[in-house]
Formats: structure tokens, sequence, C-alpha cells
């Protein structure tokens, strides 16, 4: 029952243990909160909040009326956080980052059907390429590495299981048979990619975006295609109904990996005989799998590109692509034994230029589809979808060549030696390939060196905030004309501004300068930490092209004029532990401090961006909440409706985006729902309309204030601050609407002596801020007279499937 925290009034309730029934009528205060998986504890000052709808993952709870309306909370932080076991999909981040990167397109692209399929199908192609990339490395490890080249040593690994097993009579002197074991790490991570693809597309995509109380007969088949769509934006009803395309598209990305690790056992089996001169046993079975294998990756690749495909295809594909790695399984059981040749693996290095060409290509080609659709002002420096893309695909690299180096070294000496000597050495020693123990050097360091330059200008631009006389200026009169002096205990108010006068005639007052100390130099600083994260787009981009540019060159000047780059064994090696260990590091520091809420908000930004949007590009990538938590707010919305309620939505941080993207969509409200909505630290357009301009621009959010296709509100209010590191204003400065509302941050500069002084509370303070609850208060009001009217433009036509 509630127990607030700071009233003990008593409630009224039944007797014994019932829970008492949920009063919807009148007005209804809803709470959103932010990332960092706030508890419904917090989020309503209540030691032990009802439970009124929902589930422990994601739930609405109560606590007691406040001002004549009822007080609610909507708990979504189970859905990416609170357990510990959700911090493994961190590994699965480059699929995030190519899944989001779809998402990122222009205005312009998406609005034209001819730049949007071009977009969707280079975007759904590099996202491909990237899966493969992955079973590239791994098989390069387990089929190259330990299988034919630890395997073919009679010393490598002896007290290293199950590496040892290669030893084995049936295994040792059957090259092909330890090709087909080394396959299994590369099948495993396939079938793990399926089991966390299905579980998560049950559990997250199945909730259906549809009003409470529609029966089966109201409830319209799922839509083969995605919101991947031209034209098609937040305010598609079916927007998060992405359960038949995910499965599809899961499917896809399944049978060509299949089919992939097919290839790459039949090809190299095939080319190690030959090599040997061995003969070549069932060659005919060969044969045909390498045309199986193929058929499958150019049908998964048409068909990933569709817009639309017929319901069998993905199933018949993945039933294809486990068919031929059973028969690249049989015919390399079948190969005879011989003496394998020294040195690398036959076949692997053709099998590796390809696919990482193709990756490279795929790059380019997110590129030139991007360059038509035009940049604009407030978003990335250069064109978004490559530079996400280009980080994905350069740390996903980075962290699998690192770790199989560091994988290859735990049985063996690693060697990344140009020219191999004529024999075996009598040492153990295990060969990776010159240009991917060179590029380790690149994908691992130059980021770094990157990451400490940007660091270096950031500290510089914030010493230099504190020593701003003119900003401090500006601080110093603006509290003065507008905080006066508090009436409350006249006698113990102290002011926190420093009088110039006084401070002019200390000695000591160009040093204190120089050195930024005060409290207006600390709010001075607190402004510019909070432009960071804007800055960071540059060396995201910074990143992207200087990567892709120094790719190129190191690859023309490795195939064509057979020129490796610069590097050395002691880079080599430092930079495979710093990458291999990343991503332990990120794991150790996230598992312990995933269930303390301080830790959770300052690392959870970046994830819950990622894992807003669907996955319409990358099948594989962790999983959306929002699908699920649209539909059920948008469900609790309708039921307070039907009950004859109204509802004020107060939502801070990423919970106003869930906020927007429910009202949005009128065909899920009621066509005469009285709504009226309070956001605060938001990002929808500091983050959000920066990053996916054709889904949260300013033309998308104008409807929430205009009415246009009947999603207008009562009313609407933004705040926000200057030290806020993520939210900020939604529409440009002199905006008519009225919407923003820039609030002073501390809200005062008068203390009791003794005290600490009033220091910036940048991105959470706003759930204290008188002034933020005025205004919910105020909405109470107007949303309990308002007059219920149906919003104008309920007769829309149907959206297009595609455009």
């Amino acid at each position: 029952m509630p127990l607030q925290r700071y009233d003990t009034s008593p409630v009224p309730r039944p007797s014994g243990l019932v829970p008492p029934v949920a009063d919807l009528t009148g007005v209804t205060e809803l709470r959103l909160h932010g990332v960092g998986g706030t508890t419904p504890e917090n989020l309503l000052s209540d030691a032990a909040p009802q439970h009124v709808s929902g589930d422990r993952i994601a739930g609405f709870y109560r606590t007691a009326d406040v001002r004549g309306r009822h007080v609610e909370a909507y708990s979504w932080g189970g859905l990416t956080s609170r357990s510990g076991a959700r911090v493994l999909w961190l590994l699965l981040f480059p699929f995030a980052l190519a899944n989001v990167a779809g998402w990122m397109c222009s205005p312009r692209t998406h609005d034209s059907p001819a730049l949007f399929r071009l977009h969707r199908a280079a975007m759904r192609w590099a996202a491909l390429g990237l899966t493969l990339n992955l079973l590239l490395v791994v098989a390069i490890t387990g089929m190259e590495l330990l299988g034919y080249q630890c395997g073919g040593q009679p010393r490598c690994a002896d007290d290293g299981w199950p590496v040892r097993l290669l030893h084995d009579p049936l295994l040792a002197g059957h090259p092909g048979r330890r090709l087909l074991a080394g396959t299994l790490a590369p099948l495993a991570v396939v079938i793990l990619l399926a089991i966390l693809s299905l579980r998560s597309i049950h559990r997250y995509e199945a909730t259906r975006p549809r009003p409470p109380g529609a029966g089966a007969a109201a409830d319209p088949a799922r839509r083969s295609g995605s919101a991947a769509r031209s034209g098609v934006g937040l305010a598609d009803p079916t927007f998060w109904d992405g359960q038949r395309s995910a499965l599809d598209l899961g499917h896809l990305h399944i049978a060509a990996g299949l089919a992939f690790v097919a290839l790459v056992l039949t090809h190299t089996t095939g080319t190690a005989g030959r090599a040997a001169g061995a003969p070549i046993g069932a060659a005919a079975l060969g044969r045909a799998t390498l045309g199986l294998g193929i058929l499958v990756l150019l049908a998964a690749l048409v068909a990933v590109a569709a817009p639309h495909r017929p319901a069998a295809v993905p199933p018949v594909l993945l039933g294809l692509g486990g068919a031929a790695v059973c028969c690249a399984g049989w015919y390399a059981a079948v190969q005879p034994a011989y003496a394998q040749p020294f040195g690398y693996l036959p076949g692997m290095r053709t099998v590796a230029s390809l696919t990482l060409g193709g990756v490279f290509l795929t790059l380019l080609l997110v590129l030139a589809a991007a360059v038509p659709g035009g940049w604009q002002r407030g978003t990335f420096v250069v064109f978004g979808p490559f530079v996400a893309l280009a980080l994905s695909v350069f740390g996903l690299n980075a962290v699998l060549l690192s770790m199989m180096t560091r994988v290859a070294a735990v049985t063996a000496e690693v060697s990344t030696r140009a020219h191999l000597p004529a024999g075996p050495t009598g040492r153990i020693e295990l060969y990776v390939h010159p240009i991917i123990g060179k590029l380790v050097h690149y994908l691992t360091l130059l980021p770094l060196a990157l990451i400490l330059l940007f660091v270096g200008y950031e500290l510089f631009h914030y010493w230099r905030a504190g020593t701003n006389r003119a900003e401090q200026a500006r601080i110093r009169a603006w509290y003065r004309e507008h905080v006066p002096r508090p009436d409350a205990e006249p006698h113990w108010q102290r002011s926190t501004l420093a009088d110039e006068r006084i401070e002019r005639q200390r000695l000591a007052w160009l040093w204190l300068t120089m050195r930024g100390e005060g409290w207006e130099a600390r709010i001075a600083r607190a402004r510019r930490l909070a432009r960071v994260p804007r800055d960071l787009d540059k060396l995201l981009t910074a990143m992207a092209v200087i990567g892709t540019i120094l790719l190129a060159v190191i690859g023309v000047r490795y195939w064509v004029f057979d020129k490796l780059p610069w590097g050395t064994q002691w880079t080599l090696t430092l930079g495979s532990y710093l990458a291999a260990g990343i991503p332990v590091v990120i794991i150790l520091v996230l598992r312990k401090g995933w269930r303390d809420l301080h830790s959770r908000r300052r690392i959870g930004v970046l994830w819950d961006v990622l894992t807003f949007w669907p996955r319409a590009y990358h099948p594989l990538a962790p999983p959306s909440y929002a699908e699920r938590a649209v539909p059920e707010l948008q469900q609790r919305l309708w039921r307070v409706h039907d009950s004859g309620g109204r509802v004020v939505l107060a939502a801070h941080s990423q919970g106003t985006v869930l906020a927007a993207a429910a009202l949005l969509q009128a065909e899920n409200r009621p066509d005469d729902d009285v709504v009226a909505l309070v956001t605060f630290g938001s990002p929808l357009t500091t983050l959000y309309g920066w990053a996916f301009p054709a889904y949260f621009g300013e033309r998308v959010l104008r409807r929430l204030t205009t009415g246009d296709d009947g999603a207008g509100l009562l009313g609407w209010r933004n705040f926000h601050y200057r030290t806020d590191y993520i939210g900020g204003q939604v529409f440009p400065a002199g905006d008519p609407s009225g919407v923003d509302e820039e609030l002073p941050d501390p809200v005062t500069n008068w203390y009791i002596h003794g005290q600490p002084a009033p220091a910036a509370a940048r991105h959470s303070g706003y759930w204290i801020d008188p002034s933020v609850w005025r205004a919910v208060d105020e909405f109470a009001t107007a949303v309990a007279g308002a007059q219920s009217i149906p919003r104008q433009g309920q007769g829309r036509p149907a959206l297009r499937e595609d455009a």
C-alpha cells in the first residue's frame, strides 16, 4: 500500500491484503523516468507504491493522490537494466550501431522512394556483411590457427583442452577433419546468435500496438515489411510492430551465416588437399556444396534488400543453409589423410580478401547512398549513416582480430612475419597473416590517439570556461537581476556572487581569475561541460573518415604494390591486449554497477539510444525496448480515457522520447482524448533530432503542437538547463509556440550560512525544481476543465506499405 515519504496521512484501503481498485476517473499524472532504470519507489517518493498494471519488468505503479489527482509512474527500466545478465548484450554493440545507422538517414532520403530504397539496400547489405565479418574472424581462429596450424604441430597445446583433442589419431593425420572440428567455433556463434535473436523477438516485439479490448477479429495480420519504409515515420500506427520483419531478417542472416561457413569449409578443404597433392574425395559433392552455398548467399542478399518477400523464402533459405553445412561437413570428413603443407591454410586468404573487401565496398556504398540525401545544419558533421557504420566495422574488427591474436597466443607463439621459413623450425609457432597483424595497430592505437587528443581539447576549453571573465560577469548580472534575496531567515542568508569591486581590490584577484575559482567559474564550467556531448560528433567523424582513408590506402598498397603498412611486434602486442581487454573490462565494470542507479545513469545514455529503434536493419542487434514500452504506454492512456479520465504526462530524459513516440501515433489514441505534456531534460532535439532528423525533426515534433494528423495536445511545456549535458530545447530560439522554457541552474545563488553553496543540478535537478511542478499543477487544472473535442485529421488515407 502507498506509504509516501513526505506524507503520513492514512490512505483508504480494503480489509486484509486485497489491493485497492485503481480509480482511473478524473486527472492522472503519469510520470516517465529516463535512463538508469529509476525504481518506482524513487520515481513516486513512495516506500511501497501499488502495482496497478504490467509486470515487474515494465509496469505502472501508483501512490496516494496529490492535489486532487492520481499519481502514477511507468517504470520501464527493467527492459534495459536491473538485470546483470543484460550487460552481455554489449557484446553485440557493433550490430546495434549498424542497426541504428539505418535510422540516421536525412529527411530528403526518407521522403524520396528511390533514394530510400538505395539507402535501405546498402544498409542491410552492410549489416549482413558485418555478420559475415564476425564469422570470418571466428573461422580463421578456429579453422586455420587452431584446427589447421596448431592441430598440425604435435607439441602445440598438448596441455590445453580441448585443443589437444586435435592430436587424437582420428584427427591428427586428417587436415580435412581438423578443419571440420574448427568449424564448431563459427557454428557455435551462429547458434548463439539464433537463440538470442529468437528469444528476444518473442519477448520484446510480440507486444501489439493496438487499443485495449480489440478482439481477434479487429487484430490485423502482422506486416511482412518493417518500419523502414519511405515516407513512413513515428506516426505510422504499425511502426512498433516489427516481429514478423525481425524474424524474417533473422532467418536470412542465420541462413547466410550457415552458407558462409559451408563455403569456407568446402573451399579451404579442397584447396588444402590440392596444395598437398592429395587425392580429393567426393569432388562432385564439393562442387555441389559450393554452388548451393553461393546460391543461398546471393538469395539472402536479394531478400534482405527487398521491402517484402514471400513468407516461405526465409525458412527455405534457412533450411538450404543448414543443408549446405551438412554437405560441407560430409565433404571434409571423407577426405583422405595426407601430410599438410607448412604455413598458412591454403584458400583462407582468398576468403578473407573477398569478405573484407565486400564489407569495405558496402561501407562505400552506404556513403554513396547518403550523399544524394544532402546535409543539413544541426546533424552530423559528415553523413551519420556512414559514420555509425564505419565505427561498427572498425570496432568489430579491432576487438575480434585482437582477441584472435590473444587466443592463438595461449596455445603457441604468434608470429606475423611476412616471409615464412622453408619448413618447420622446431619452435611452436602460429602464423597470422601479416596484413591482419598490421591492421591491429591502426584499429586500436589510432582511435586511442584521437580520443586522447579530444580529451585534451575538451580539458583546455573546460579550463578556459572557468577563466572567462565575460561569461562570469553575465552569470553574476543575471542572478542579481532575477533572483532576489529570500525572505526566510534574513540574518543567515548569503549570496554566492562575488562583489566585483571588492575582488578587484584583492592582490590575488588576477591569480584567482586565472585559476578559475569562485562560484561563477564553477557554473561557467558546468555549462561548458554540458557541451561536450555535442562535440562528440567531431571525434566520431574523425575516427570514421581517417580510418576509412587509411584502410583504403593500406589496401591499395598491399593488394596492388604488395607493400605492408608500418608496424612492429610490440605495437601489435600492445594493441591486441588493449582491444581484447576492453570488452572484458567494460563487462566487469558494468556488471558491478548495472544495479546501481547512479552508475547506470552515466553509462546508459548511449545504450538506451542504440536499443530504442526496431531491428529493421540488423536483426541480431540487441532488442528494442520501445517495441514493448510504446504500445504499453498507449494502452494505459487508452484505458484512462475509456474510464473517463484525462492525463498529464511528466516525462524526463529518455522518457520524453517514449512519450513523443506514443503521442505521435494518432491512430493509436482515442479521437477525443485530452492530454497535456511536460518534458524536462529532453534529448528530442539535442540528440534524436541531431542523429535521426528524418524521424525527430522539427517538422515531426510540430505535430504535437499544431494538431496535424490529429496528434495535437492540450498543452506542451519543455524545460531545460544550460548545464544539462543531455537535454535541451525542442524548437529553435524564438519559436512562437512557447513550448520551450529555460530554467536557471542552480535555481538560486542564495544559501544558508555554513551550508554548501548551491551546485549545478545538471540533468537530474528537474525532479526537485519548483517551476517544473508548478507547470504540472497548471496543466492538471487545465485538463480537468477542458472539453473533449474530436481532433481534426482522423480520416486519413492508409499509409503505404512501401514507396
